[in-house]
Formats: C-alpha cells, structure tokens, sequence
C-alpha cells in the first residue's frame, strides 16, 4: 500500500517536472479572473489592460502601492466587463463595420493631421501599435460608436426651452469681461531731480502727442521714440483686462474712443502716452452666438447620464461572476 502511493507522488513529480516551463506560466495567466455570461476574461487580459492603460506591469505597481494597485486593478477589470457587455450588444443588434469603414476613419485620420501613409505607419510606430492593431483598435471605435447612437444619442431629445433656461441660469459662464489692446509710447527721464531733462523730455512728449494728434501713425512713434520694453514692436501693450488697469489709467481709458489718446502723463521714471488701439466691450454674449455651444453641452451630459444608466441595466441583466 504504502509503495503504490510513493509511486504515485513520484510519478506526479515526474509530471509536474518534465512540463515545459511555459505551460505553468500559460496555466496561471490564462487563470479566468471574471465571467461575462458567455464570455471570459483571463488573468492575462487584465494584465495586459493594465500595462496598457498604466504603462507599468500589475507586478510592478502592486510593489510600488498595493492598496492602490488592487483599486486600479477593480477599476480597469469593471472596464474590461463592460467592454465584453458592449462587444454581446453589437453582435446581438448586428452591427457591422466593414474594410471600408475602417479605410475611410483612416483617411480621416490623416487628412485632420495632414499625414501621408508613411508618416501614420511611423507615427503609430513610435507608438509601438502596427498598422493591423491600429485597424483593429478602429473597427472596435466604430463599432461602439453605432452602438451607442443607436441605443442612447438617437433616444436624446433637447427641447428650445431646456437650452434658454441653461443660458438663464449659466449666464455667468457666458459674460465676458471688457478688454482693450493698448499701444504705448514712454519717454523715460534718467535723471528725476534734473529739472532741465524734465522739461525736455516733456516738451518731447508734447511734440509727438500733436504729431499724433494730426495723424501720425502711433505704431510707428513707438518704434522711433519709446523707451519702454514694447517700443520695437510698435509700442503694443496686447489686451488686457480693463479690471486689471492701475486704477488712474483705467479711469483716462475709458473715457476715450478707439483710436484715441491719453495727454501726455507725468509716471514713475518718465512721460507716458497711451493710445486706445481696439476695444471689446464685457457682458453677456447674446443667446443666438452661443445657443449651439449650449446645445452641445447639453448633449454630452444627457448621453453620459444615459450612457451609464444603459450600461447599468445591462449590467444587472447579465451573468457577471468575477472569480479572485
């Protein structure tokens, strides 16, 4: 008795130690981590998922951050769960994606990113995707895109009224605050207790603000008298937010009309004169300029909320078991 079980466990042993080392391997990362109805999920697709969405092995996060590692792992296994929901729904409707949709998507692809073939295979490249997995990767895209227009996007309605209540309750999001673009010309004066230089570099500054006056081009003034850092390029401050202005300049500049000037103004270390180039004027944007942005906002939130209450009812009416 007690020979015919050493002879087993021997000949288990034999077994065990004469199996290619690759088969042990294959057992334990083709293990099944979760059932979804009638498809699986294996321990090597969820590690596969990970190293593809992290960019690190389960190994090595689990080492860096074990609590966190196993709430990643849940999160991207719920993914892969969903997708396999999905992938049931476009095979149960029929949803089909042919050679020629896929050829056209990436036509697509490389008009909208002026690419030839040759640059898309090399971009894809350093990507380390091949040409086959690019394709594969899209089918799936439009696949799940025909999926959730024909089971969400075609079901959403927003009415004329939802969009005017938004706009009413919102308006804060569309009220744009008054900006100008400024061109200034500065005269500095090296010497603030010289009295003489004062007097000259004012009397300067008065002569190009009558020059300005009778036509002169500001832009040009600049380049040829201001000693401020934006002289070269003609003077021009860019825009700014009238509510940022120091409060003086702020109180000169909104008294002028676009192309007007300042006087010529006494400032630390020198004379100042500001032109008021251009002008936009703050307040709510008018309804019928941002009604489609609003209708689009509106449309993406109602297919996310519907989008997750239809996969939820899917998920509850499949045979989901997750199995570690």
């Amino acid at each position: 008795m007690k020979t015919t079980k050493l002879i087993i466990f021997f000949t288990l042993l034999l077994i065990v130690f004469t199996l290619a080392p690759g088969s042990l391997l294959a057992e334990i990362t083709n293990r099944i981590v979760a059932k979804v109805n009638s498809d699986i999920i294996t321990l090597h697709d969820l590690n596969t998922s990970i190293k593809k969405l992290t960019g690190s092995s389960a190994k090595d996060l689990q080492l860096r951050n074990e609590k966190q590692f196993y709430e990643i792992r849940r999160a991207i296994l719920d993914n892969l769960i969903n997708e396999k929901i999905t992938e049931q729904q476009i095979i149960k409707l029929g949803i089909k994606v042919t050679t020629k949709d896929v050829e056209e998507a990436i036509e697509k692809v490389k008009k909208e990113n002026n690419f030839t073939q040759e640059e898309l295979i090399y971009s894809l490249k350093k990507e380390g995707v091949s040409l086959k997995e690019y394709k594969d990767e899209l089918e799936k895209e439009i696949e799940r895109f025909r999926l959730v227009n024909y089971e969400v996007k075609s079901k959403i309605v927003i009415t004329e009224e939802e969009i005017k209540k938004y706009y009413q309750t919102h308006s804060k999001e569309y009220t744009e605050v008054s900006e100008v673009r400024l061109e200034r010309i500065f005269l500095k004066v090296r010497s603030p207790n010289d009295k003489e230089e004062i007097a000259r570099v004012k009397s300067l500054g008065l002569e190009i603000l009558q020059r300005l006056r009778q036509g002169h081009d500001c832009s040009e003034m600049a380049k040829i008298y201001s000693q401020g850092p934006a002289g070269p390029e003609g003077g021009n401050l860019g825009w700014i937010k009238v509510s940022q202005l120091e409060p003086v300049l702020r109180e000169q500049i909104t008294k002028l009309l676009v192309g007007e000037y300042t006087d010529l103004n006494l400032v630390p270390s020198g004379f100042q004169i500001i032109k008021l180039a251009e002008e936009k004027k703050g307040g709510l944007k008018p309804f019928e300029e941002i009604r489609d942005a609003i209708y689009s906002k509106l449309f993406k939130e109602k297919v996310e909320k519907r989008y997750a209450a239809w996969l939820n009812k899917l998920r509850k009416e499949s045979f989901i078991k997750i199995t570690f």
